[in-house]
């Protein structure tokens, strides 16, 4: 009876290093997949300065529509960097998930910010607190997406 293995010693050797040359290349292409997505992080970050910033809206916006775009836009960002990746982002490991709270404790705390500005007549103040909410966010992507790389990267 024959099967697809080889029989020598010295092929199952060479079958074994080319199996694990291609499992590093796999990896490293994984790698560079994750470097290709520089839109991500600021795109994020554009996200929450966006929802930081809906206070200096006037009151006949729809300020619900704005929100629900952020949502939609915030899930096909999601979508598009799995795509492009075919990393999946709702596989968070520890440190991933404890910066993506940080990121939402963040935002909602300057857009905390940005209604007591609204609420005192600064409504152009509002602008700091949303570029510094885009910094946030940005830098706490930026940390995850690197988070995700090394943890690809440093698999044995």
């Amino acid at each position: 009876m024959e099967n697809n293995l080889s029989s020598g010693r010295s092929n199952q050797q060479s079958d074994a290093a080319v199996l694990l040359g291609d499992l590093e290349s796999d990896r490293a292409g994984l790698i560079e997949r994750l470097n290709e997505p520089k839109w991500f992080a600021p795109t994020y970050g554009a996200l929450a300065a966006i929802f930081i910033s809906t206070p200096a809206l006037p009151e006949t916006f729809n300020r619900g529509f704005v929100l629900t775009s952020i949502v939609v836009t915030g899930v096909l960002l999601v979508l598009g960097y799995q795509w492009v990746t075919g990393i999946k982002l709702l596989r968070f490991r520890v440190l991933e998930g404890v910066l993506f709270g940080i990121a939402i404790l963040t935002t909602l705390f300057f857009f905390s910010v940005s209604l007591g500005l609204a609420a005192s007549g600064l409504p152009l103040w509002i602008v700091a607190s949303a570029i510094a909410g885009f910094l946030a966010a940005t830098g706490l992507a930026l940390l995850g997406v690197s988070s995700m790389r090394e943890r690809v990267r440093d698999v044995a």
